[in-house]
């Protein structure tokens, strides 16, 4: 009689079970998170619901920097390349072509893509936050504290900010901000958590022209940051770091005048002449451009900052 061997189809492990599996959360916290994407997906919220590792993320039961090993450690990351055929907002035939002229250029697949404007920074910014829960920002902007530096150095030298285009921004208590830019860096940011236990590492997508630009301020020693104390300085760097979330336009009159105040504030200190009020007309601006990308996102929950370029004030906006 000739044996037989019956093979029996194990079905993957889902995303929390391999998050349990890991021992990064229970399953009563699967339980949880799938209760709220249930609840969103049949809500009356513009919202779309969201992945059940960013839901996760939402709710500090695991980092960023988790979700992005596991899913990677099994296969069940989704690329950026792949969300842009996947959702038809670039064919694969430009998805392929942009991937290799960011290799023969040697620069990130993001910043490619942003440099030939394939893709808008709003929708880059949606598309980094739904998939890592990473928000991306310019930092053109950013005062680096020379204080911190040698710390910063020590966790970061420029060999391995050079090959892996990461920087160190921001040393707060034990908490350090660094700038990625590529999702891949995440992995790295792992391992380098691993290696300084003593602090957290946060993370933030930026643009690689940014990271060049502070890689000079940060590794070259003949530039000297500007300097935190004056009070210009400190004003604008308040100002910048400004947001506001708006849902109803309509009735946060507060919150639009608010955002007003800080916006003709940064005019003036970066050097414009004061002038008359302009608030009606701001508000119209804010309305419109609220309604404009509510429509286009399907999403009412709306970001204002504010973006200095030379003497001129930008209003940025991004769904939430």
């Amino acid at each position: 009689m000739q044996n037989t061997t019956i093979s029996k189809m194990v079905e993957p492990l889902k995303t929390g079970e391999l998050l349990v599996k890991e021992g990064l959360i229970r399953l009563g916290d699967i339980d949880l998170a799938l209760s709220i994407q249930k609840e969103k997906k049949h809500s009356l919220s513009l919202n779309k619901p969201r992945l059940l590792g960013i839901i996760l993320c939402n709710l500090n039961l695991i980092t960023p920097t988790d979700n992005y090993y596991v899913l990677h450690k099994y296969n069940k990351l989704m690329s950026i390349q792949s969300i842009l055929i996947e959702n038809s907002i670039l064919s694969k035939a430009l998805v392929l072509k942009t991937d290799q002229k960011s290799q023969e250029q040697d620069i990130p697949f993001i910043s490619c893509l942003l440099k030939q404007d394939l893709v808008s920074i709003a929708k880059m910014q949606q598309l980094l936050f739904d998939l890592f829960h990473i928000p991306f920002r310019s930092i053109s902007d950013f005062v680096f504290s020379q204080k911190d530096k040698k710390q910063l150095i020590q966790v970061l030298n420029k060999n391995n900010s050079r090959d892996n285009r990461i920087i160190p921004l921001v040393l707060k208590d034990n908490t350090i901000l660094f700038g990625i830019t590529d999702p891949q860096n995440i992995l790295f940011i792992g391992r380098l958590n691993d290696q300084f236990p003593q602090y957290r590492f946060k993370t933030l997508f930026i643009p690689f022209a940014d990271y060049l630009n502070v890689s000079k301020i940060i590794y070259d020693p003949d530039i000297k940051p500007a300097p935190l104390l004056k009070e210009k300085s400190l004003d604008l760097s308040l100002l910048l770091n400004f947001k506001t979330s708006i849902q109803s336009p309509e009735t946060e009159h507060q919150s639009i005048e608010t955002l007003y105040e800080r916006y003709e504030l940064l005019r003036l200190l970066s050097g414009n002449p004061k002038r008359e009020t302009h608030l009606n007309e701001f508000n119209n601006f804010i309305r419109h451009s609220h309604k404009t990308i509510a429509v286009e996102y399907k999403n009412q929950n709306i970001e204002f900052s504010l973006k200095k370029q030379g003497r001129s004030v930008k209003i940025i906006a991004f769904p939430l």
